[in-house]
C-alpha cells in the first residue's frame, strides 16, 4: 500500500508538472504564453528534485515502477492540448495569434505542433498494443491528434507526425518483412516523396524564407567556423548578414521573403552559429550517444522512444522546439529513462545529496529572483504603454542594473528613453542592446536616434542599413528621403523618390499608400518647378 501511494505520488507529480509547462500562460509577465512556463517548469522541477533527494528513494526503481502509467499522464496532456486546438479552430477557444486559428497555449502553431507530435508515438503505440475499449480510446486520441495537428497547418508537426508512424509501424507490426517481399516499399516511398511536395507547395514562400534564412547562416558560419559568436551570436549578427547578403546580391529573388530574424529555424545550425563545428560535434556526440542506449535498451516501448527522439529530429530540421519548457523537461524525463540502467541501484551517498540540496537552493533563488524582475518590468512596461513613459523611466533605470543582460528589457528600455526624446541615452542603450539582439526595429530606432542629435550621415547610414536588412519595407527608404530634402540635396531626395515610387509593394496599407503618392507628389513638384 505504501509503495502504491509512492508511485501514485510522483506519476501525479511528473505528469502535473508538464501540464503546467504546457498550458499555463499569464499576463503579468510581457512573454505572456512562455515566461510562465518557464519559470514554473524550472521552480517546480526543483522542488521535486528536493522532494525526492529528502525522500531518498532508489533512483532507477523509481523511474522503472512509474514509467508507464506516467507516459500514459504525459499523452493525456497532449491530447487536452489537441483538444484545446480543435476548439481554436473552429472558433470556441481564441487563438493566440491573429494571423494563425490554432496556437494551443502558446504564441504559435510551433509550440503547439511540438507537444503534441512528440507525444503522438505514444498513443500509437497503445493503439497496437492494446485491445477493446482501451485500443479504441487510444486509437480516437491518436486520431484527435492527427486532426489537430492538420488543423494548426505545421508542416513540421504533420512530416514528425508522418515520420513516427512510419518508423513505429515498421518497428512494432510486421509490416516490416512484408514490405521488403512486396512493392508496397516502393508505393511507401512515392507517397512519402508527394506528401513532402505537397507540404513545400502549400506555404513555398515560408521554404523560400527558410532557404534564405540557411543561405546567410552559412556565411556567418564561413567567417567563424570553429567557436561561433557565442551565445547570442545568431540574434545578434544575423540581420547584419543578411543586410550583407542583400547589398552584393540587389535584385535577390528572395528580398520580399526576407523579415526580422531571431532564429534560424534549424537547431543544428544554430548551435553552429553560436558554437562552431566544436559546439556541433559536442552535440552529435551527444545525440549518438542517445541512439547507442536505445539500441542497447532492453525494456519495453524502445519504439516509442525512437519515435520521440526521431520527431523532436524533425522538429529541430526545422523548427526551434528547444525554445520552449516543456521540450526540456520530456527530454530530460525521458534520457533519464534511457541511462537508469547506468545508476546506481544503492541509495545516493549523503555527501552527494547534500551537494544536490544546495545547488537546488541555489538555483531555485536565483531563478525567482528573475522572475520577480520580469514581473516588475511587467509592470513598469504596461504603465509605461498607457502614457506614463517619463514616470516610468526612473524604475527602468532602477531595474536597469538587475536585467542588463535580458535583450528584451535592452530594447523595451531603449525604445522608451527614444519614445520620450532621451535620444542620447537610447542610443547608449540601444547600441548595448545589438550586442545581444539586432534588427530592424532596433536599427530603425538608432537611426531616428542619430537624426534628433543631427548625426545626419550616421541616420542615413543606419536608415541604409535597415532598408539593406528587409528590402521590401518602405519607411527606411522615405526616412532618407526626408533627410535629403531637408537638408537640400535635391538629387538624392528624387533618387529616394523614385526608388519608393518604383518599388514593388508586398503588403498592401494606408501607410504604404501615403509614402508612395509623398514621393510621386514631390517628383511632379520639382518636374514643375523644371518646367518653368
Amino acid at each position: 500500500m505504501i509503495k502504491e501511494k509512492k508511485d501514485i505520488f510522483w506519476n501525479n507529480l511528473i505528469t502535473v508538472v508538464f501540464l503546467g509547462s504546457v498550458f499555463f500562460t499569464s499576463e503579468k509577465f510581457n512573454s505572456t504564453q512562455n515566461s510562465i512556463k518557464y519559470y514554473y517548469t524550472a521552480l517546480s522541477t526543483i522542488v521535486g528534485v528536493i522532494f525526492f533527494i529528502l525522500k531518498k528513494p532508489k533512483f532507477n526503481t523509481i523511474l522503472y515502477n512509474n514509467y508507464l502509467t506516467v507516459q500514459k499522464g504525459l499523452f493525456s496532456v497532449g491530447l487536452l492540448q489537441a483538444f484545446y486546438g480543435i476548439l481554436q479552430f473552429f472558433g470556441a477557444c481564441s487563438s493566440n495569434h491573429h494571423l494563425f486559428k490554432v496556437t494551443g497555449s502558446f504564441e504559435n502553431p510551433a509550440g503547439f505542433a511540438s507537444v503534441i507530435s512528440l507525444l503522438y508515438p505514444i498513443g500509437l503505440y497503445w493503439c497496437l498494443k492494446l485491445k477493446g475499449l482501451e485500443r479504441c480510446i487510444f486509437l480516437g486520441s491518436s486520431i484527435i491528434i492527427l486532426i489537430s495537428v492538420i488543423l494548426s497547418g505545421s508542416r513540421t508537426g504533420m512530416l514528425a507526425v508522418l515520420t513516427s508512424t512510419i518508423t513505429l509501424l515498421l518497428l512494432e507490426t510486421n509490416v516490416k518483412s512484408k514490405l521488403i517481399k512486396s512493392k508496397y516499399l516502393m508505393l511507401i516511398a512515392i507517397s512519402l516523396f508527394s506528401v513532402l511536395f505537397l507540404l513545400y507547395k502549400w506555404k513555398s514562400d515560408s521554404v523560400g524564407g527558410r532557404i534564405l534564412i540557411w543561405r546567410v547562416s552559412t556565411e556567418m558560419i564561413k567567417n567563424k567556423p570553429l567557436f561561433g559568436f557565442g551565445i547570442n551570436g545568431f540574434q545578434s549578427n544575423y540581420m547584419d548578414y543578411q543586410a550583407r547578403y542583400f547589398k552584393q546580391k540587389e535584385s535577390s529573388k528572395y528580398e520580399y521573403l526576407a523579415d526580422n530574424v531571431t532564429n534560424p529555424f534549424n537547431e543544428f545550425v544554430r548551435i553552429t552559429v553560436n558554437f562552431g563545428f566544436i559546439g556541433l560535434l559536442i552535440f552529435l556526440i551527444f545525440l549518438c550517444f542517445i541512439f547507442f542506449r536505445l539500441l542497447k535498451f532492453k525494456r519495453a516501448q524502445r519504439s516509442v522512444l525512437l519515435c520521440i527522439y526521431v520527431s523532436l529530429l524533425i522538429f529541430s530540421c526545422f523548427s526551434y522546439p528547444f525554445h520552449y519548457a516543456h521540450v526540456w523537461f520530456l527530454m530530460g524525463y525521458f534520457t533519464l529513462i534511457l541511462l537508469a540502467d547506468k545508476l546506481p541501484v544503492r541509495e545516493i551517498p549523503l555527501i552527494v545529496r547534500v551537494l544536490i540540496i544546495c545547488l537546488c537552493f541555489m538555483n531555485f533563488f536565483i531563478i525567482t529572483f528573475k522572475m520577480c524582475n520580469d514581473l516588475q518590468w511587467k509592470d513598469i512596461s504596461q504603465k509605461s504603454l498607457h502614457g506614463r513613459t517619463k514616470e516610468m523611466l526612473p524604475k527602468f533605470a532602477e531595474l536597469y542594473p538587475k536585467m542588463k543582460r535580458n535583450e528584451l528589457f535592452l530594447y523595451n528600455y531603449g525604445a522608451e528613453l527614444n519614445y520620450a526624446g532621451y535620444y542620447r541615452e537610447s542610443t547608449e542603450i540601444m547600441n548595448e542592446c545589438c550586442k545581444k539582439i539586432n534588427d530592424y526595429d532596433l536599427q530603425m530606432i538608432l537611426a531616428d536616434n542619430y537624426y534628433h542629435l543631427k548625426y545626419t550621415l550616421k541616420a542615413l547610414e543606419t536608415y541604409k542599413n535597415a532598408a539593406d536588412m528587409i528590402p521590401c519595407r518602405f519607411l527606411p527608404l522615405y526616412c532618407q528621403f526626408e533627410i535629403y530634402k531637408e537638408s537640400g540635396d535635391v538629387n538624392n531626395a528624387i533618387r529616394m523618390a523614385q526608388i519608393i515610387v518604383s518599388k514593388r509593394v508586398k503588403v498592401k496599407s494606408i501607410a504604404v499608400n501615403w509614402i508612395i503618392e509623398a514621393a510621386k507628389e514631390y517628383l511632379k513638384e520639382i518636374n514643375q518647378q523644371h518646367d518653368k
